[in-house]
């Protein structure tokens, strides 16, 4: 796994929202991060962006749509 490249997808992605992380959602936010972090393969990075989903949602201001397509994106890094 091409941990740069996964990190650069996300970072994008949560650049797109339109909101930051609120005060109640940093601790959590900072939670999933400390998960990716320690991830060794993209399906565990997967499971966690699924698990996370509506809040990832929530506190960045993004669309399923758009996660989605950041999922897709670190899909395509596996081939």
């Amino acid at each position: 796994m091409n941990k740069e490249e996964v990190i650069n997808i996300i970072e994008n992605t949560l650049k797109s929202g339109d909101k930051l992380p609120g005060m109640f959602d940093i601790p959590k936010i900072m939670g999933i991060r400390s998960e990716l972090q320690s991830c060794s393969s993209i399906d565990d990075v997967l499971n966690i962006i699924d698990n996370h989903k509506d809040l990832i949602c929530k506190a960045f201001g993004l669309s399923e749509d758009v996660i989605a397509g950041a999922v897709e994106k670190i899909k395509a890094l596996e081939s």
